[in-house]
């Protein structure tokens, strides 16, 4: 596995970590379950990143690779996949036991995969994650053209493309003009150890009488839209509504420093409905989802939307915009809502029918539970153990 720009040990919610860090753990822990060596690389990012041994038994390891200064903004780094690449390769030989396959995560890990492949004699599978293109397509001038153009190139070197959903599938042949069957449509999975409707609940948030909870669990930036939550509560505070629902934001600030959701809570007049605490592990996050009344996701698009499978899991119904792997995610109507738009009102109208509809929204929680339930990390695992398989 690499994943150069962010390490699967980091906490998701803060920095850059967030989905790519629980699909590349989780998929690395169940691989492992099922026997497999699995060496991830990351770079290395503190004086005091060392080797961590994940399991004795297949000697399977996440090792962080020095290459440029510690701290580098993501954007810097590049500059930095040939010298990561070639650092990373007789590490490789050193501590493989088996024949490779690499599997990289995002596009620069896809350039510095491809890299070694021609070293290695080795297959590459890879997974975007987020496609620059697609970004662009919804948040127009968002990433560069060079990564356009990387990401094109990835897609027509390796050996197989991994895809959340098939909507995904849809948007690397239409960005990327690769083969349909050079990709493989395998949807992530859930910890169900640890995402069940049974178990603790506790709400850090605000607590008010009758006022429905509303979780949002991610970074706090822009393409994220917890303002849009923000945004909503303002205009149901406009409309007189009551209860106005409360809503907690789990998750750091990342992106630009102008970007201040709890400022824009006081000066919208909503902030007494707010709360706010720094990311969580995934057992307390499955906590407060027990205890909240739905999770909502007002991305501008993603990929999947693990969030969203965690919530279910847990019984949780969710609201989430009508874009990109929140379409496969969510079942409009059935798990959740999908919202056209990303405007106050629609969202507004949105949480109102939570307060006027508890026993539907309580139903959609309750389908989750079996939406969920078919989806697991070890099943994703044994999917893709398969398509290495083939690839070599």
């Amino acid at each position: 596995m690499i994943s150069m720009h962010t390490s699967p040990l980091a906490q998701p919610g803060r920095g850059d970590a967030g989905g790519l860090n629980v699909y590349v753990r989780n998929l690395t822990d169940a691989l492992i379950r099922a026997g497999h060596q699995v060496l991830c690389f990351t770079r290395k990012t503190a004086a005091a990143d060392t080797t961590v041994v994940l399991d004795e038994d297949t000697q399977s390891k996440v090792i962080p690779i020095a290459a440029g200064r510690l701290s580098l903004p993501k954007e810097a780094l590049v500059e930095l996949t040939t010298q990561f690449g070639e650092t990373m390769l007789p590490v490789i030989r050193e501590h493989a036991l088996h024949r490779v396959v690499v599997h990289s995560h995002y596009w620069l890990s896809g350039l510095v995969a491809l890299q070694m492949a021609e070293s290695l004699r080795c297959p590459v599978v890879h997974t975007m994650h987020t496609l620059g293109a697609a970004k662009n397509a919804s948040a127009p001038g968002t990433e560069p053209s060079y990564r356009l153009e990387r990401e094109a190139f990835i897609s027509a070197k390796v050996s197989a493309l991994i895809a959340n959903t098939s909507v995904e599938k849809q948007e690397l042949i239409k960005h990327t003009g690769v083969e349909a069957h050079k990709i493989a449509v395998v949807h992530p999975g859930v910890d169900h150890n640890i995402f069940d409707p049974k178990g603790p609940s506790h709400w850090p948030g605000q607590d008010i009488s009758e006022a429905p909870r509303i979780l949002f669990a991610g970074r706090l930036q822009q393409f994220k839209g917890p303002h849009v939550l923000i945004d909503a509560l303002a205009d149901l505070h406009k409309r007189g509504f009551k209860p106005l629902p409360v809503v907690h934001f789990t998750g750091a600030a990342s992106g630009s420093a102008t970007y201040d959701v709890r400022s824009r809570s006081h000066l919208l007049g909503v902030a007494k409905q707010c709360s706010f605490s720094e990311p969580v592990t995934p057992g307390t996050l499955a906590s407060i989802m027990r205890a909240a009344d739905v999770v909502a996701m007002p991305s501008v698009a993603e990929t999947f939307g693990l969030v969203a499978l965690e919530a279910q899991a847990c019984g949780i119904p969710v609201i989430a915009h009508r874009a990109g792997g929140l379409t496969t995610a969510v079942v409009d109507g059935v798990t959740g809502q999908l919202i056209d738009s990303l405007e106050p009102r629609a969202w507004a109208d949105a949480l109102a029918s939570v307060v006027e509809e508890p026993a539907k929204w309580q139903q959609f929680g309750t389908a989750g539970i079996e939406r969920a339930a078919s989806l697991s990390w070890s099943a994703m695992a044994e999917r893709m153990a398969d398509i290495y398989l083939r690839a070599l």
